[in-house]
């Protein structure tokens, strides 16, 4: 079987946008949650580690070998 997938690099940037946006929504909810910045600060820091723990599960820990493709947005649209 062949370890390796394709994404289009603009599917890619998308789905980064959204997890960035939904990671600092979580922070954020820290500030909310909590005065006690020693607190936010822990905490805000063990996000940051599980959500790179859970990008890395879904891209390496997988064993998928990510190919870029960076068709331009005409080639990507079939023309």
């Amino acid at each position: 079987m062949d370890n390796k997938i394709t994404i289009n690099l603009d599917l890619l940037k998308i789905l980064l946008d959204q997890e960035s946006k939904r990671l600092v929504g979580k922070i954020m909810k820290r500030f909310d949650l909590s005065d006690d910045k020693n607190i936010i600060k822990s905490q805000v820091k063990e996000i940051l580690y599980e959500e790179m723990r859970d990008l890395g599960t879904f891209f390496i820990n997988g064993k998928l070998l990510l190919t870029f493709n960076e068709k331009s947005k005409e080639d990507s649209n079939g023309k």
